[in-house]
């Protein structure tokens, strides 16, 4: 799994830390009581044979305790004969322990003794010129306890780390739930909505200071696209009347036939140009200025697109298809609306072969316009980048136009609450669907 959230590699991380802490905890834990049980066997073990030795160098009768399954002795002299044994071992021969004892005591783990063919702790102990004594008890409480333990671990463990991720994956979520909140915040935050700013709750904490500098970088962005857009519409607004005067210049260059001059035709065509940019431009600049300031009336939307299909027919270029026009009825701005559409057709004209194809629905309480035409199209990878300002996608869809038309005709949608978006990528032509929502 890739980009995993902070939670989630906090929770894991605390988690495996917490396990190897138990496991290496477990591990000693058990091996400590291993130990100390089989110290406490030894013991046992030590004080029995200690008890034997003292009945043997007295010279006093010995008489070994009834012998059981769970314990033993046996007293072997020089010759390899018992001397001694417990009644278990009777009539057994010399135990074949595997072990001397030349000085002091040796202690084993034996299986497979004529006792019982469980575990057992033996003492080996040499008695001088008496032989050899062997005194053993059963090792399988040393294999229940840490069995028990191991069980009781097992069982115990894996319930504590489900436990201690469960807390931590709360915790941390709890922690971190502000930091979320701010990211869900300012990703609401659009180029148009800078003048918002995100809350700071806890004063002096890290949550506080992440939102205070939030709130000083969107203070710097609002400062930075205001200037920029009063550049462009102070930009705009100067242009205009020396771009008109040059046109006029030009046009009545044209007109008079003893100054005509061909070379006027296109100057005049880029003056044309021009003037649609400076108007494109301005139009951007005042409704990133004020998106609000519109004028809502209802409009019936067949109107609106029919007139502007009656426009381009006019023009002769390519042939429009208005039969999937329907009535829809909704509550705009005429002006912009039909600048909007306007933008789109134009837009379908420039990059069609021969044919620009109309269509306004109701569905789902939506009015929708689906302008398309039998173009190039628009590759899937650009459905998005086509709206941006001054986009050029590739050859085939480009050309005349100042690449402002898209993103002006998106920009005046959203502010009616609407959406416009490229429909079906990759097949023949481009379709774009226009919604805006129905009057009431």
């Amino acid at each position: 799994m890739e980009n995993r959230s902070i939670r989630f590699r906090i929770t894991a991380l605390a988690t495996t830390a917490v396990a190897i802490a138990l496991l290496v905890a477990g591990t000693a834990l058990v091996l400590l009581q291993r130990s100390s049980i089989i110290a406490t066997l030894d013991s046992g073990l030590t004080q029995r044979a200690d008890d034997i030795t003292t009945l043997v160098s007295s010279g006093s009768p010995v008489s070994l305790a009834q012998g059981s399954n769970e314990g033993f002795a046996q007293l072997v002299g020089p010759d390899a004969k018992v001397l001694i044994s417990t009644a278990n071992l009777a009539g057994a021969p010399p135990l074949d322990i595997g072990t001397t004892a030349e000085d002091g005591d040796v202690f084993a783990t034996i299986t497979g003794l004529p006792v019982d063919d469980d575990s057992f702790r033996v003492l080996t102990r040499r008695l001088d010129d008496i032989g050899v004594l062997h005194v053993g008890t059963t090792f399988d409480v040393v294999e229940e306890s840490t069995s028990a333990l191991l069980g009781a671990l097992t069982a115990t463990v894996p319930l504590l780390l489900v436990s201690l991720a469960l807390m931590t994956w709360w915790l941390v979520g709890r922690t971190l739930r502000p930091v979320e909140d701010l990211r869900a915040q300012v990703a609401e935050i659009g180029a148009t909505d800078l003048h918002r700013r995100v809350p700071q709750h806890t004063p002096g904490d890290e949550i506080d200071r992440l939102a205070a500098t939030m709130n000083e970088m969107l203070s710097r962005l609002e400062s930075a696209s205001e200037r920029q857009r009063h550049f462009v519409a102070d930009a705009s607004h100067e242009l205009r009347s020396p771009l008109t005067r040059m046109r006029n210049i030009l046009e009545v260059d044209i007109s008079d036939p003893t100054r005509r001059d061909l070379a006027y035709v296109p100057l005049l065509s880029e003056v044309d140009e021009m003037q649609r940019l400076v108007e494109d431009l301005l139009a951007l600049a005042r409704l990133d200025d004020s998106p609000a300031e519109l004028t809502l009336t209802p409009l019936d939307l067949d109107d609106l697109v029919l007139r502007e299909a009656r426009r381009l027919r006019d023009r002769n270029r390519v042939e429009v298809d208005t039969s999937g026009v329907s009535g829809a009825l909704v509550l705009g701005d005429q002006g912009q609306l039909t600048r909007a559409i306007r933008n789109l057709l134009d837009n379908a004209e420039r990059h069609a072969h021969s044919q620009v194809t109309l269509s306004v629905i109701e569905r789902d309480g939506m009015g929708t316009i689906v302008v398309g035409d039998d173009g190039p199209g628009v590759p899937e990878s650009s459905a998005q980048r086509i709206f941006e300002r001054f986009a050029r996608i590739d050859e085939a869809r480009s050309g005349a136009g100042t690449g402002l038309g898209l993103a002006i005709s998106r920009r005046i949608v959203e502010t009616h609450g609407g959406s416009l978006r490229l429909v079906a990528p990759d097949r023949e032509g481009a379709w774009f669907e226009l919604r805006l929502p129905l009057a009431d």
